[in-house]
């Protein structure tokens, strides 16, 4: 720059100072062909020092404004350029260099303020997100999809299938890569962490276009899709058995009816039998979804455990006494705990009925509770037949049955332990069960003692 400005001042330099020299020479008389070779020399010597000067001014003046430009390139955008102002040029520029650090301090403060919320918003998202570049590398992907995939997050830039090896999902974005559309498809996901997962993929058109997935985790709602099938498949069965029992045990009692009064009493017999099998299992329905439903209203206090345990055990006692089964009770006069009077009751004769029911003659049937902690353990345990291992994980889901033939004999509904569960679990506690064969079944209620608040409540290993 400094070479420019001396290139373009020093002719003018010169040429002013020889014209001015030999002009003054040849006014006066005097002008030699020595004298103008000197006045030619002293005129080169004055415009070289005019051009330098000129050029170190014009620098001087120049200097900030390259720095400020220099600066606004390395991104400090909150620089300010001050020009010469006795230089109008000069002034110009920096006002120029000034609007433009301004203009980008205020672009950047824009794209800043996207990113970042464009950065929460996939960080808050439920659903998985990832980007495919167009050569088929993860361009972005968000802690959800991480979550659902066990992906790590240095992973940004690798091939999907070293990221997921699924076939089935980089099938499903290929496709939506070539038919340059929206797809979407459920892709079963193994491993550590189970999942189903629905795709929804789109591709974007134009050169830097690449796929864009969006991961919705169905897992539990395909869960309760199936438990919904199972559920009215299981009613619809029982439901049938009773109802087609009714009906024949009807059609039959209209042909004997007057001909063979001890027939008739006999079909009578059956009809009552599943019509009261059918209430039961009606009721225990109802119970069972006003308690999941949470429409059940519960008024806990503390109860008493011995007076209580001792009526319910007086339910039994004549049907017990029939099958020459022994049912005793085991329950110290301080124990307590804190429920719902009506939903205990309901628990425990439940189990109590059950162990009842399947035992055979000649076994014991033990109410019991003792203290542990903040909790009271009620434990009801028989000397039955006992349960394989491999039926207890579900011994608690509705219209599940050991043996379904024996149950459906001992008019058993299937939903008894289901409200067992349901309303321990109602009442701040839990249940469970342990089981060998050949040597009986142990139930343990575990609930609060006294009223706790909810943050205190005992954790489900403590529970357990």
């Amino acid at each position: 720059m400094s070479s420019g400005v001396r290139s373009r001042v020093f002719p003018l330099s010169f040429a002013l100072f020889a014209f001015v020299g030999i002009g003054a020479l040849g006014q006066a008389g005097s002008l030699t062909l020595l004298r103008a070779v000197v006045v030619l020399v002293v005129s080169a010597v004055f415009g070289q020092v005019v051009s330098e000067a000129s050029a170190r001014a014009s620098l001087a003046a120049l200097r900030p404004l390259t720095d400020a430009a220099r600066r606004i390139q390395e991104g400090d955008t909150d620089v300010r350029a001050v020009g010469s102002q006795e230089e109008a040029e000069s002034r110009e520029l920096g006002q120029a260099l000034d609007k433009l650090a301004a203009s980008l301090t205020k672009t950047l403060r824009e794209l800043r303020a996207e990113r970042d919320l464009l950065s929460r918003v996939l960080q808050g998202m439920q659903e998985g997100v990832m980007l495919l570049d167009t050569s088929g590398n993860i361009a972005l992907m968000n802690p959800a999809f991480r979550e659902m995939l066990l992906v790590r997050g240095d992973m940004i830039g690798m091939p999907l299938l070293e990221v997921v090896r699924h076939a089935e999902l980089k099938e499903l974005l290929d496709r939506a890569r070539k038919v340059k559309s929206a797809m979407t498809g459920e892709v079963e996901v193994g491993g550590l962490k189970p999942r189903r997962l629905l795709v929804r993929a789109t591709a974007f058109e134009g050169e830097g276009g690449g796929v864009l997935a969006v991961f919705f985790d169905v897992t539990e709602i395909r869960r309760l899709e199936s438990m919904r099938r199972d559920f009215v498949a299981n009613v619809s069965h029982e439901l049938r058995t009773p109802v087609t029992a009714v009906l024949s045990a009807g059609e039959t009692l209209r042909l004997v009816a007057g001909k063979d009064p001890k027939a008739a009493d006999q079909f009578l017999a059956i009809i009552e039998r599943n019509a009261d099998r059918l209430q039961r299992l009606i009721e225990d329905l109802l119970d069972l979804s006003r308690i999941e439903s949470r429409e059940l209203r519960l008024s806990p206090e503390v109860i008493a455990l011995r007076p209580f345990a001792s009526h319910v055990t007086s339910l039994f006692r004549d049907r017990a006494e029939k099958k020459k089964i022994n049912v005793s009770m085991n329950i110290g006069t301080d124990a307590e705990a804190f429920a719902d009077r009506r939903a205990l009751e309901q628990v425990i004769t439940n189990l109590v009925d059950n162990a009842v029911k399947y035992c055979p003659a000649g076994s014991t049937v033990s109410l019991s509770a003792a203290l542990d902690g903040p909790l009271t353990r009620i434990t009801v345990k028989d000397t039955g037949p006992g349960v394989e291992a491999a039926h207890l994980p579900r011994l608690f889901e509705r219209f599940y049955r050991v043996d379904p033939g024996r149950s459906r004999d001992v008019g058993g509904t299937g939903l008894g332990l289901a409200i067992v569960k349901h309303l321990s679990e109602a009442m701040g506690g839990a249940v469970r069960v342990e089981s060998e064969v050949g040597r009986g079944t142990t139930f343990v209620v575990s609930l609060p003692t006294q009223k706790i608040a909810p943050r205190e409540l005992p954790s489900a290993r403590s529970l357990s």
